[in-house]
């Protein structure tokens, strides 16, 4: 079997103006039965994932599944260029990543 192939672009936060690189997927789980995907709702940075999050909850109740349809929560799924959408690990609501530490500067 092929190795994935990992993106070939780095995608960018959904929010309006935003060009920090996504950190999440907003998505739910979808089917009609025999085939699984991820429903797309947007994608996120770390600053903008829990307003992200809200806006594809509040799309998501908006929708109306077809006969033979199911579709789970909008969560969090954590975006990873060798992974398909359907094999990414949900983070559910956890707290975002800290940013990494930065030595204090030496006084001049």
């Amino acid at each position: 079997m092929e190795p994935p192939r990992r993106f070939r672009y780095r995608p960018v936060c959904s929010a309006p103006g935003c060009r920090e690189p996504a950190v999440y997927k907003i998505a739910a789980p979808w089917s009609d039965g025999p085939r699984r995907e991820l429903k797309n709702y947007g994608l996120a940075c770390a600053i903008h994932r829990d307003a992200q999050l809200a806006r594809g909850r509040s799309h998501r109740d908006g929708l109306k599944l077809e006969v033979g349809e199911s579709m789970g929560d909008v969560r969090l799924f954590r975006l990873d260029p060798d992974r398909r959408d359907t094999e990414l690990d949900c983070v559910g609501d956890e707290a975002p990543p800290e940013p990494a530490d930065v030595p204090p500067t030496a006084p001049a």
